[in-house]
Order: structure tokens, then C-alpha cells, then sequence
């Protein structure tokens, strides 16, 4: 989680703070990630067999 507060002391009613949290994305870009690796080294496995038949 990512916080920035910015505080005005001249007029403290004016005090702003932002939070973002970064988690889900963090847990779709390591599924995405992990997905597309895994179709890749299946398409890789097939296609290799294809060739092996061919011969």
C-alpha cells in the first residue's frame, strides 16, 4: 500500500490523503505472468511433437 498525505498547516481542515493499494494488482500481473508462461511452454511441447511425427 502506497500512502501520500499532504498536510497544510495554515488550514488543517485542507489536509489531503491519497492511498493505493497495489495488491490486487500485483496478484493479476503474477497470474497473468505465470498463464501465459504455462500456454507457451504447452504450445511449445505440442508443436514439437507435430514436428516428431512429421519425420
Amino acid at each position: 500500500m502506497i500512502k501520500y498525505r499532504r498536510q497544510n498547516p495554515l488550514a488543517p481542515e485542507k489536509d489531503a490523503e491519497l492511498s493505493v493499494n497495489l495488491t490486487p494488482l500485483l496478484f493479476f500481473a503474477v497470474g497473468y505472468l505465470s498463464v501465459r508462461a504455462l500456454l507457451g511452454t504447452l504450445q511449445r511441447e505440442r508443436t514439437g511433437a507435430e514436428e516428431v511425427a512429421a519425420e
